[in-house]
């Protein structure tokens, strides 16, 4: 039986992987902006601390859905291993999320994106010929699916990342939640 990875990889990585996003429009940039300086509020209230850094892993599932995968299919975890192969990159893009600087916050979280997606894709050369021998791919075909793995997370760390959004795993996570307010506030 011939092993599905690229299945595997959208049921891990939930829905944000079925859409097809194009860049940021200013709409989009000038909200998260001004959920930059809320969250800039935030770290520079006195007597507001950020937490200890945890990490989930591969955040939207991935890591979860990947173990649970391993401890009920055996076959599952041989083949492909008990966590993600790249799950060290995304504990290193969740530091950057968890501290979640403000001030250029924008282009902050943009290159920690980005070094996320690189990451990803640099697996693939360490990778690919065992995970070709386990799948019964050729390492090509193992290297592309990887490259398209990283670009599907960073896809989904792109739309669903922001700060100020209540989600566990948003930019500035170990900052306490930003005050909600809406409208949005209009620059200056």
């Amino acid at each position: 039986m011939r092993f599905c990875l690229p299945t595997v990889v959208l049921v891990c990585l939930g829905w944000p992987m079925l859409l097809s996003a194009d860049p940021l429009d200013e709409a989009v940039e000038a909200s998260e902006r001004q959920r930059m300086r809320w969250l800039n509020e935030q770290q520079n209230t006195p007597g507001i601390t950020i937490d200890k850094f945890r990490s989930d892993g591969c955040s939207g599932g991935m890591s979860e859905t990947w173990t649970y995968l391993a401890e009920v299919s055996p076959d599952f975890a041989d083949r492909v291993g008990k966590r993600p192969p790249w799950e060290y990159c995304c504990v290193s893009h969740d530091r950057h999320y968890w501290r979640g600087e403000s001030v250029n916050g924008y282009q902050k979280r943009q290159q920690a994106d980005e070094e996320l997606r690189q990451c990803v894709r640099q697996s693939a050369k360490s990778q690919s010929k065992q995970l070709s021998i386990s799948l019964g791919l050729s390492p090509q075909e193992v290297i592309e699916m990887i490259h398209l793995t990283a670009d599907l997370m960073h896809t989904a760390v792109r739309l669903g990342g922001g700060p100020c959004t209540g989600l566990s795993w948003r930019w500035g996570h170990g900052w306490p939640e930003c005050p909600q307010r809406l409208p949005l506030e209009t620059e200056n």
